[in-house]
């Protein structure tokens, strides 16, 4: 529930006003409205802002009008909507308020304008507006393409910035804003939604902005739909059992022939985002002679009120976590590429596909690009030549 600010909050005060004049205790009107212990205090300290239906029943047990409750108010400042998630200029910087489970968080993006901020607001909030006019059989694309879109709105126009900190600090927040989707969506959990949502919407951003460069380097991504992925494994003809619905990214070469499969990237917001079902596929695809990477944003923080998204791959010196070692020592997943500037390199030392590399949008032309391209280059031509048809 919102916090009260300013104008809104002296209201919430008369509450208490009210209900002293009318003889209550807190736990008396509690008792009177069937609520749990401290929901009174909390409306009337501005904790918490009660519904429109729970403040006319509190007071009619008051025996208040609205006119008692506007009494003695200080004169409005301008309007300000509080939302999950907002933000405020500060000298050169924008300071982004959202919440975080039970704290009021913040994160200070520096070198950055409230009118960019708003630019990657609307952008989601335009995309969003289409599921008013479509079929439910077209949001879950169009959800996801809005989504992809407001965060490479957000890279363009902060370079600088931590790219997986846009991702988890603000396009997440934004997307669980319900004020930012058609209001017949209005009682639809957003963070269960966004589950589903972040994971493809993700998908669209690898190949959304890889794809050209790629292509023009004879490489082709893309993301498959549920009937090419079975063709795709039943073609393979792995050893090992390889579930289709695990593929995320395919990635392809050219040749005289047509396009040939040489490896899936995967692609995961998080290390606690299902990777562990992953890690068969990688095994096969690996043993099997294709390219199979960890693409992630790498996204871990503790909630707080000045939250720090520090990931989950440790300190390369100190403590290397489990997920590091399943790179490094393992050799799960060839190669991992991370855009949380926040995570560590693998030092020198190690073969790149037992790396992990740090990345960003700053420029298509990146370790990453560059690794899949000299995997596709060095794939055996004889393979390419009698591999699986695209």
């Amino acid at each position: 529930m919102p916090e009260a600010h300013g104008y809104l909050q002296a209201l919430l005060r008369n509450i208490g006003v009210l209900r002293e004049r009318a003889g209550l205790t807190p736990a008396q009107l509690e008792e009177r409205l069937i609520l749990g212990p401290g929901w009174i205090e909390r409306f009337e300290s501005g904790e918490s802002v009660p519904s429109i239906d729970m403040m006319l029943a509190i007071l009619h047990e008051t025996g208040a009008g609205l006119q008692d409750l506007l009494h003695a108010l200080p004169e409005p400042e301008p309007a300000q909507v509080e939302r999950i998630i907002f933000a405020e200029q500060v000298g050169n910087a924008i300071r982004i308020h959202f919440r975080y489970a039970k704290f009021d968080a913040q994160y200070t993006l520096p070198n950055a304008r409230l009118e960019e901020f708003e630019a990657v607001i609307k952008t989601l909030r335009d995309g969003l507006s289409r599921l008013a006019v479509v079929n439910e059989g077209q949001s879950e694309a169009i959800k996801s393409d809005s989504v992809a879109r407001a965060f490479l709105t957000a890279v363009r126009a902060w370079p600088h910035a931590n790219p997986s900190d846009l991702w988890w600090f603000l396009v997440y927040r934004a997307y669980c804003d319900p004020y930012n989707h058609p209001a017949q969506y209005a009682r639809l959990d957003f963070t269960q939604s966004w589950k589903r949502t972040g994971g493809w919407a993700l998908e669209e951003v690898l190949v959304r902005y890889y794809g050209p460069f790629l292509k023009q380097n004879g490489v082709n991504l893309y993301v498959a739909d549920g009937a090419e992925k079975q063709i795709l494994v039943d073609a393979l003809r792995l050893e090992d059992r390889v579930e289709a619905d695990k593929i995320d990214v395919v990635l392809t070469g050219g040749t005289p022939r047509g396009q040939k499969f040489f490896g899936v990237v995967h692609v995961k917001a998080s290390f606690a985002e299902r990777r562990t079902d992953d890690v068969p596929l990688s095994i096969a695809l690996v043993g099997g002679g294709f390219t199979s990477p960890l693409w992630t944003m790498d996204c871990k923080s503790a909630p707080g009120e000045n939250p720090v998204n520090r990931g989950e791959l440790g300190d390369v010196e100190r403590r290397r976590s489990a997920k590091r070692k399943d790179i490094e020592d393992e050799g799960y997943f060839t190669g991992c590429f991370s855009y949380n500037r926040n995570t560590q390199p693998t030092p020198p030392g190690l073969p790149e596909e037992r790396r992990v590399h740090v990345c960003d949008f700053s420029n298509p032309d990146d370790a990453f690009s560059r690794f899949i391209i000299r995997r596709w280059q060095a794939f055996p031509k004889d393979r390419a030549r009698a591999g699986n048809s695209v």
